[in-house]
């Protein structure tokens, strides 16, 4: 691998810097920038598959679930200790 890019080098270090376009430094930032551009979309894609997966595996498991209504009274809001007018200290 190294071998290769060696030749590379030598072989553009021959050719002399005249033949290199004006414009080929922008060209290599325009096409960086388009590689992470891909990059980055990939990477959103990936996210937004794996919440949809998510949200669909949670529907379909939590589905099937029978909704129970609970008969127990709540300590707190059905005591009447704890009444506000017990908690005033006034006689109903």
């Amino acid at each position: 691998m190294t071998e290769q890019y060696g030749k590379i080098i030598e072989d553009l270090r021959h050719r002399g810097t005249l033949e290199i376009g004006t414009d080929f430094e922008a060209g290599v930032w325009s096409r960086v920038h388009q590689i992470e551009n891909r990059q980055l979309a990939r990477g959103r894609n990936g996210l937004a598959a794996i919440m949809l997966v998510t949200a669909l595996s949670v529907g379909i498991l939590s589905g099937g679930n029978d909704a129970l209504a609970s008969s127990r009274s709540s300590f707190l809001s059905d005591s009447p200790d704890y009444s506000p007018s017990a908690l005033l200290h006034v006689l109903p």
